[in-house]
């Protein structure tokens, strides 16, 4: 009963009168543009005076945006095709600008005549000439007939119960009939039912023929959605980077802040000159976070490499313990990891940085053991410290619900280059984080059985 409700309601579904509507607007629509485009194309190819016919032949392709514009909107509005807007024609670089008005005269007509989407409404105008004659065609037809054949079953019904029905020329609809004539004018009504569903249905499928090629003609073209899915994920993936930078390094530059100037608040009194090692210690510390941040926003303004320092890794690890212990962590460091660079290098050098600041706001004034080494195939990091029953004087509820966080970066990271990295409260009430990371392309060559990270191996084994 439901298909059958769905199959009926054709006829008074709305998008049946916007398909209808389209295909009637189709005869002006096609025959309008085909002539234009047909019209000033041949006209401006076929002029012996170049510079009349090249001219006219830009200002064509600059009418195909527009014509383009409308159909589009006719499409989006009639037949809830979802066209998106193409992207602005491509212009010629700056230094096309630099060479005086009739060389940017030049590359401006030059990027209109390789205007890939005015060529495909060119192509569209052609296509619309034809099937817009053929829709007007089929959507009077399909109004018409159904329409004609019910109201002359309707006119013999009414003539039958006495109501007087006459012709255009005023004589009576039906007159003297044959004997067989009523029997068949009886089974006109379903009759045009039958037409004006099949119709509908038939303007519909029409109209829906051409939403693909206006698609294709109208909105952008395949080059221009992959390049805009391209520059999504890049723009993306860019977010993703400046938010793990805001993290490990401003955020770690921030929390020694906290530390150090909390120590000397503590000892004001007692330790001046701890208190004015401190307040020296704050200064440079936050000179560094205004570096660092200096440089993540001229990332973001889209500076060249060369503009910019690059990012730490394992060789910068001795320079992160120092800052560290000048903030008043205990820091016992072991690192043996010649040879590790790239994104491998980044990579333990942001695990230590974050295990450190999280060593600094949820176990202040414990020791901390770090340790980076090769391990086999791979480079492993391992940093524990003890449980703090005290909570550290900085952490508030906002900045323990976001605890973890950067943990998480940096699992997601490690899993990005083959690795793996977890972190925890072990048996004892200590707080580990262990990280193995491929210095080749993947894991596969086994590691020491008392490695400390033959577990973590274990687990990346396929």
């Amino acid at each position: 009963m439901t298909n059958l409700r769905s199959f009926l309601s054709v006829l008074w579904a709305g998008a049946t009168w916007r398909s209808l509507s389209y295909l009637l607007v189709g005869l002006v629509a096609g025959v309008a543009w085909l002539s234009w485009s047909l019209t000033l194309y041949i006209t401006g190819a076929a002029l012996v005076i170049v510079w009349v016919g090249i001219p006219l032949l830009v200002f064509t392709q600059l009418s195909m945006r527009w014509i383009g514009a409308a159909e589009r909107w006719q499409a989006n509005r009639l037949l809830h095709a979802g066209i998106g807007a193409p992207d602005p024609v491509a212009q010629r670089p700056a230094q096309a600008d630099a060479r005086g008005p009739w060389s940017r005269s030049v590359a401006w007509g030059q990027a209109r005549l390789h205007d890939a989407h005015a060529w495909r409404v060119a192509a569209w105008t052609i296509i619309r000439g034809v099937l817009g004659p053929v829709g007007f065609v089929l959507a009077v037809v399909a109004f018409v007939v159904p329409l004609s054949v019910v109201a002359a079953g309707v006119a013999y019904v009414l003539d039958v119960v006495g109501v007087p029905t006459t012709s255009w020329e005023g004589e009576p609809f039906y007159g003297e009939a044959p004997w067989w004539w009523s029997p068949l004018t009886l089974t006109l009504i379903p009759v045009g039912i039958v037409l004006a569903i099949g119709g509908a249905w038939l303007v519909r499928g029409f109209a829906r023929l051409h939403e693909p090629i206006a698609a294709w003609a109208l909105g952008p073209g395949r080059d221009e959605a992959t390049r805009r899915a391209t520059e999504r994920a890049a723009l993306a993936e860019e977010q993703v980077r400046i938010d793990q930078d805001l993290h490990d390094s401003i955020g770690h530059m921030i929390t020694m802040t906290v530390v150090q100037a909390g120590a000397g608040a503590h000892v004001f009194d007692t330790d001046p000159e701890f208190a004015r090692q401190a307040l020296r210690t704050i200064e440079e510390r936050g000179r560094a976070a205004m570096g660092e941040l200096d440089r993540i926003i001229a990332t973001m303004r889209g500076a060249s490499d060369h503009e910019l320092a690059p990012l730490p890794g394992v060789e910068a690890l001795p320079g992160l313990i120092a800052d560290s212990r000048s903030a008043g962590l205990t820091i016992t460091a072991d690192i043996d990891a010649p040879n590790v660079s790239g994104a491998v290098s980044r990579a333990v050098f942001s695990i230590v940085r974050e295990s450190l600041t999280n060593a600094a706001k949820y176990a202040p004034g414990a020791p901390v053991d770090v340790t980076v080494a090769l391990d086999g195939d791979g480079v492993g990091v391992k940093v524990v410290n003890p449980r703090v029953t005290v909570p550290a004087p900085s952490a508030s509820p906002a900045s323990s619900e976001r605890r973890g966080s950067g943990l998480a970066g940096l699992r997601d990271r490690a899993t990005l280059l083959g690795g793996i990295v977890t972190a925890g409260e072990q048996a004892d009430g200590s707080f580990e984080v262990l990280g193995l990371l491929p210095t080749g392309t993947a894991l596969a060559a086994p590691g020491a059985p008392d490695s400390p990270w033959a577990a973590l191996r274990e687990r990346l084994a396929p």
